[in-house]
């Protein structure tokens, strides 16, 4: 279930509306007297054998729509017969018959199940799971549905399976829900310090380095100096800022300067690694219509000013809303969330790619696996490259929007919520995570009493992404007499290759984790020889990290198909080892390679032939 139907079902006044409609609009005339009369008299005592013409006067007078007539010889049938559950079933049904009355439906199906749990009518067990969902008695309720499917699934009645849809609705919520209540995770939200204040907070990014928070506060409107209404002093705006993180804590924070907050509203910002470059959305007015498109800023250490240019109409259109980008710490992806056409439905999330010429490629929607026929908004792309967070109005959860996180390179897993009480019956929205991916931050209230803070709170494991740490480098380009820094992401589990190169020069190509890596390593760049870091098993045979090793060398060497290089190793196993991995395994050419080992070759590495 989606959308609407989601945020109705998960109301506790589902009794009194439904995201269906219910059976009290169908004749009962052929359900009450097909069924054997003794069928509603197994359990529990019968009614008396006086009353049982007074019974079938009263259902005849509920077939014939007299529903007035009919409650009121069932009751006085129930007054006479207190151990009976048959007639509190029949109030039950007329109280459905009667406008749906709650009140009626609850007291009477609870009273006939008290007097007989076992009760022979499937709807008996399907009103009574939807009173218990109603009062959040989950696993109760899924007891309660699961029987009426056992009963329903055993008899041809057309009135007792006339409910099996919405049965099996209550019944996919009921488990959901009775799941979540079981396994609630840890969740102990703290003012982010510093970024947190009296005023309003929104839309959080900290930089994969932690150095600096991006986010919205809400501010007095700039007066305007030609009036002097009430109004104009009491209007607040919304205006990008920027803490930045001193002795163990961020600062207070400052407004971001021209060409920032110019217009009528910024949206959240995304950054790459090293932190020059800046996507964040911007509302623009054109002929009245308020409409949102990404932008880009480029830091300029030179001038020390942001230079912000508004992107292509490949990604923004003059009719559609793009918004809340979410950028790869390469600079490779940019994530965002559009109602353009070819969608799933609502709000989708998309993602375009880096061209060779710097441009950015069509926009490609997610699909199914992320976007549903409801809203998916707020993607948060962490520094891991293929954890995706995202909020959505969609997928299965607790109300409004919830937050959910998927592995995009994971397979066909579909996404998963995350839990409450982080979720809740109220809209979550904007949701990011550290690159260490121990904390989790998004704009919340610790108390009603509170403005809405910047909340940073520990993750709990199940839900974290590949820790990653942003690293630093000094390529120096030895011969050319020029060097330059590099930052980017490397993960603390697995070895990552790293390739460092210049034009006119041979590479330097590096597999290693965060944890191994210097705060800031030199990286040397030569004309004719580079190092071939591998380690080797005994036996000279290649490691997994020596493979990822190659294949990264390999990569270049494609790239570069008019390079010859030879293999040089201290012995001749370990350079045919090598060798042949390119050769055989990689399918480069033989006569681009040569392989040489020996005492000599003191220094394993890739020269230039």
């Amino acid at each position: 279930m989606k959308g609407s139907e989601r945020t109705n079902v998960a109301d506790r006044t589902i009794v009194l509306s439904l995201p269906f409609t219910p059976p009290h609009s169908l004749s009962l005339l052929l359900f009450l007297f097909l069924l054997p009369f003794a069928l509603h008299a197994q359990c529990g005592v019968k009614v008396k054998g006086s009353d049982e013409a007074a019974m079938r006067t009263a259902l005849s007078e509920m077939d014939q729509g007299h529903l007035r007539e009919a409650s009121q010889q069932m009751r006085r049938i129930a007054q006479r017969n207190p151990k009976a559950a048959e007639p509190q079933f029949w109030l039950g049904m007329l109280s459905v018959r009667n406008g749906f009355n709650a009140t009626g439906i609850r007291k009477h199906f609870t009273k006939c199940l008290d007097l007989c749990p076992n009760y022979p009518n499937a709807l008996a067990h399907y009103y009574m799971g939807m009173i218990l969902y109603t009062d959040e008695r989950y696993e109760e309720a899924t007891a309660e549905l699961e029987t009426y499917f056992r009963m329903a699934n055993n008899c041809d009645d057309r009135e007792q399976t006339s409910v099996y849809e919405e049965a099996s609705a209550y019944l996919h919520w009921s488990r959901f829900l009775a799941d979540a209540m079981l396994n609630t995770v840890p969740f102990d939200p703290q003012p982010l310090r510093g970024v947190s204040s009296k005023r309003n907070e929104n839309l959080p990014f900290i930089t994969p380095d932690g150095q600096r928070c991006y986010y919205l506060r809400e501010v007095p409107k700039k007066k305007d100096p030609t009036s002097f209404t009430v109004n104009d002093l009491e209007q607040s705006r919304w205006a990008l800022f920027c803490s930045e993180w001193k002795d163990s804590t961020f600062s207070t924070g400052r407004e971001m300067p021209s060409p920032f907050n110019q217009g009528p509203s910024e949206g959240g910002v995304s950054t790459t690694a090293d932190g020059h470059t800046l996507y964040f959305s911007r509302i623009t007015y054109n002929a009245g219509y308020a409409n949102c498109d990404l932008y880009c800023g480029e830091w300029s250490a030179e001038s020390g000013t942001w230079n912000v240019e508004r992107l292509g109409n490949n990604i923004n259109g003059d009719r559609t809303w793009e918004s809340q980008p979410s950028v790869s710490p390469d600079g490779q992806w940019l994530y965002f969330a559009s109602n353009r056409k070819g969608g799933q439905g609502g709000t989708d999330i998309w993602r375009c790619h880096r061209l060779k010429n710097g441009d950015w490629s069509r926009p490609e929607n997610l699909g199914s696996r992320v976007n549903t026929t409801g809203n998916e908004k707020f993607p948060f792309l962490h520094a891991d490259g293929h954890t995706l967070y995202f909020v959505s109005d969609g997928w299965q959860g607790f109300g409004g929007y919830d937050i959910y996180f998927i592995d995009l390179a994971g397979g066909d897993v579909q996404p998963t919520n995350l839990g409450l009480p982080i979720n809740t019956e109220n809209d979550e929205l904007s949701f990011g995570v550290t690159a260490d991916g121990a904390k989790a931050y998004f704009p919340g209230r610790v108390s009603a009493s509170r403005s809405r803070d910047i909340l940073l709170f520990d993750l709990y494991p199940a839900a974290r992404p590949e820790p990653m740490r942003c690293c630093h480098a000094k390529v120096e380009c030895i011969g050319k007499n020029m060097s330059r820094h590099e930052t980017f992401m490397l993960s603390d589990r697995k070895p990552t290759p790293l390739t460092f190169s210049e034009e006119g020069l041979m590479p330097c190509i590096v597999c290693t984790t965060g944890k191994s890596w210097r705060e800031e390593q030199t990286v040397h760049l030569y004309d004719s020889v580079s190092p071939l870091l591998l380690e080797f098993l005994p036996g000279s045979r290649l490691s997994e990290r020596d493979e990822l090793l190659l294949d990264a060398w390999a990569q270049w060497l494609l790239a570069h198909p008019q390079v010859h290089i030879a293999v040089e190793c201290p012995t001749m196993p370990e350079a045919k080892a090598a060798y042949e991995y390119l050769r055989n395994k990689k399918k480069l050419r033989a006569d681009r390679l040569e392989c040489r080992g020996g005492t000599q070759y003191v220094k394993r590495q890739i020269r230039l032939l």
